[in-house]
């Protein structure tokens, strides 16, 4: 198994529609313009991003989702729990600094936000590659980053050793959040779609 550096690239462009789709999606759900806005995509070892979230000692929020279809695989979003109570204080229209420690009402604001970016990743999948992904409902956590994350990855890295990391901005008026994207895809299949996908594209291409 091989993701190769074009096939990289297709997966920025494929998770830049869906974060673009979903930023639409959570304007309309607050009622005020939003941008999520992408910073990276990468592929990493699963080791070192286990490493790199156990030094960070920031208390978390996160939504994790199962995805199932042609395309299996495991879907997080983890955000600051700073961070996640500012998108509670707009989710509810609220004035900012009004929600001030993690209770029922932020776990249905992280819960609706893993929704939102699940279904337009699915779509996103769907329309791209022709790999139908449907969401479970999602799990939210609050505890450290690397607690979190080896709840995420605890199974999946016996036969998975890479992850794909998209990094993420939430720009709300002059408010910016840093938050994380995970996607944990069966590797295998994924790299079958992208194939599949890079050859379609060349031979349109060569017939235009």
């Amino acid at each position: 198994m091989q993701i190769s550096k074009e096939h990289l690239k297709i997966l920025d462009i494929i998770v830049k529609i869906s974060m673009d789709n979903a930023s639409r999606s959570f304007s309309k759900t607050i009622k005020h313009a939003a941008l999520i806005e992408l910073v990276k995509t990468e592929l990493m070892d699963i080791s070192v991003i286990t490493e790199e979230m156990n030094t960070d000692f920031r208390e978390m929020v996160a939504s994790i989702l199962q995805l199932e279809g042609s395309l299996n695989g495991k879907l997080m979003f983890m955000i600051p729990l700073d961070g996640a109570l500012i998108l509670q204080d707009f989710y509810l229209q609220e004035e900012p600094g009004t929600a001030k420690e993690f209770d029922q009402l932020t776990e249905g604001t992280v819960q609706e936000i893993g929704n939102i970016l699940a279904s337009a990743i699915g779509n996103s999948f769907a329309t791209s590659l022709g790999s139908m992904l449907l969401p479970t409902p999602p799990q939210v956590l609050c505890d450290f980053a690397g607690s979190i994350f080896e709840q995420f990855i605890f199974e999946e890295c016996v036969d998975n050793d890479k992850i794909l990391l998209t990094e993420t901005k939430f720009r709300l008026n002059n408010t910016e959040i840093d938050c994380y994207f995970f996607l944990l895809p069966d590797l295998n299949t994924l790299e079958e779609s992208l194939d599949k996908y890079e050859n379609v594209t060349n031979i349109n291409t060569c017939n235009s």
